[in-house]
């Protein structure tokens, strides 16, 4: 049997026997790999147009996601340290795009929460970078995307359960 191939005319799976599993994790860290470096050249494209870099950018998702939060819930969210969350959220918050609050249960620590102009900056990023995630999924049927979301969220939960760091981000 042939493996699937791509339009280019590669293999996705680099012509790996079905029985060979360390050459099927091979090619699995093949395709991870191309797919960083994309993110990777992505993340530069972003950072060009004048958006945040991928550390605060992961920050701000987590502000969004979480609502009102303190620093220390967003350091487990992501699998941060706790000083680089602290560093970033001071830049975030200079940029006005993070708000902070007195914690009514601990005075002594603020609550974070995504302020207009981070819900704006990351409105722009959404609308810019969705029309080149639709260009790229458009050769993929419903199904497709349905089964590549699922097992992304598999590995992407074993890594977390694996490396004991990050988790719905």
């Amino acid at each position: 049997m042939r493996p699937a191939s791509n339009q280019s005319g590669s293999t996705y799976d680099d012509d790996v026997r079905q029985d060979d599993r360390p050459e099927a994790e091979r090619s699995l860290r093949r395709q991870l790999d191309r797919l960083w470096v994309r993110q990777t050249l992505r993340t530069v494209l972003i950072e060009q147009a004048g958006g945040l870099d991928p550390t605060a950018r992961v920050i701000l998702r987590a502000v969004e996601q979480l609502g009102e939060a303190r620093s220390t819930v967003v350091a487990e969210r992501t699998g941060l340290s706790r000083p680089v969350v602290s560093r970033r959220v001071a830049g975030l918050v200079e940029a006005d795009y993070v708000a902070t609050s007195p914690d009514p249960a601990d005075g002594r620590a603020a609550l974070l929460a995504l302020a207009p102009a981070g819900r704006a900056l990351l409105a722009r990023l959404d609308a810019a970078g969705d029309e080149v995630f639709d260009e790229v999924t458009s050769v993929f049927d419903q199904d497709e995307l349905r089964t590549l979301a699922a097992l992304l969220a598999r590995f992407n939960d074993r890594a977390a359960d694996v490396l004991g760091v990050g988790s719905d981000t």
